[in-house]
């Protein structure tokens, strides 16, 4: 994933820095250096990334982007990574 996609990503999701890395188990700085690309995500974060730009793609295709988004910030309130991954690998967009 290049890091423009990162940038992408992360304002796609409408979130800060911060809230990026907090979901990857990362600092805000860490984010900021997969986003110039000094430095790159690990390959749990990177698959989970790239799950992530896929499902958005399929929702915006489907003109349910608003609504994925906000059921992936439930699953994430709600529990976690586990309920992040669980969220992103069971749910039909």
């Amino acid at each position: 994933m290049q890091p423009s996609e990162i940038i992408q990503l992360r304002q796609q999701l409408g979130w800060s820095l911060a809230e990026f890395g907090k979901h990857f188990g990362v600092t805000a700085q860490a984010v900021l250096k997969w986003e110039r690309g000094t430095a790159q995500p690990n390959d749990f974060a990177l698959a989970t990334m790239i799950q992530l730009q896929e499902r958005l793609q399929q929702a915006e295709r489907n003109k349910q982007k608003q609504q994925f988004i906000n059921g992936l910030r439930r699953a994430l309130l709600t529990g976690g990574v586990i309920a992040l991954l669980t969220y992103l690998f069971n749910k039909e967009v």
